[in-house]
């Protein structure tokens, strides 16, 4: 139940697969009551390194715990893949949330990119946290981020490095590989991306790998029949897998190579690399 609550909540131009296990690494914690992790006093250093109490922002994929609350961001906007009543038809389900924790939402974004639902520089900044890997088609999730930026606008981003997550086998994303599912529009992950992700999917500590611990890295969670079964799936039906891989460094160096090959405008503004004992890096993109 845990897993279908994170792949409903945390996703945006996309529709999920149920079938699919997910990975403990990315659960998301209980919402209430809120516990205070290590994790994010760096990611609170990070947002307030920023001034935007009063600026017009939007945050994908609330649900339940959203980073931006309104409270001390009073024009703050939430956006999600799925319906409230989907959401609370979830919530019903299990016992992990209650339906009142559900974030309202001024937005439902379907399989659409977020440029068309929200009018177009009208944002002062845009956030999600672990939810840009996921994305079929980054190029145009950036695209429409940028457009509905205001001039100067940021896009903050909490981002899984690859070398600490699951993903630690499986080779870096290219500009091809990103330029290719642009030019085709694709909407859900291809096969062949669906079958790397379950291919070399492994249980990580990301503590113990900086450590250099030699149980840091587990076995492969899925068998080559598993795999291949769904990717099989992934040629009709939606399954959510990470998409976009990449390290601090090379999420950088991927957006300078989208800007010099025309396809962004957004430029690298902050970068918070990956730190120990932590999976994540934390970026700002500010369009000129």
């Amino acid at each position: 139940m845990r897993h279908l609550l994170k792949r409903f909540s945390n996703l945006w131009s996309v529709h999920s697969s149920p079938s699919q296990t997910k990975p403990d690494s990315d659960k998301r914690p209980d919402a209430s009551p809120p516990k205070r992790r290590p994790k994010d006093a760096l990611r609170k250093k990070f947002l307030e390194s920023y001034t935007l109490e009063n600026g017009r922002g939007l945050e994908i994929g609330p649900f339940c715990r959203p980073v931006f609350r309104r409270e001390s961001y009073p024009n703050m906007l939430y956006a999600d893949v799925k319906s409230e009543d989907f959401l609370k038809r979830l919530v019903r389900k299990g016992d992990i949330y209650k339906e009142e924790d559900i974030v309202p939402l001024d937005y439902v974004l379907g399989n659409q990119h977020l440029d068309a639902v929200v009018a177009h520089e009208t944002l002062d900044f845009v956030f999600c946290a672990h939810v840009l890997e996921h994305v079929p088609d980054m190029i145009s999730s950036l695209k429409g981020i940028e457009r509905v930026l205001k001039p100067g606008g940021l896009f903050l981003c909490f981002y899984p490095d690859r070398r600490f997550t699951y993903d630690i086998d499986r080779p870096t994303t290219t500009l091809s590989q990103l330029e290719t599912r642009h030019k085709l529009r694709i909407t859900r992950p291809a096969s062949d991306t669906v079958l790397e992700h379950f291919t070399f999917n492994r249980k990580v500590d990301a503590g113990k790998v900086w450590a250099n611990h030699n149980d840091a890295v587990g076995e492969r969670r899925f068998t080559a029949e598993q795999a291949q079964e769904f990717a099989l799936q992934a040629t009709r039906s939606y399954v959510d897998v990470h998409c976009n891989v990449f390290s601090d460094s090379e999420f950088s160096d991927m957006i300078e190579t989208l800007g010099a090959a025309g396809h962004i405008s957004l430029r690298v503004d902050r970068m918070v690399p990956t730190r120990a004992p932590f999976n994540e890096f934390h970026v700002a993109l500010r369009k000129p």
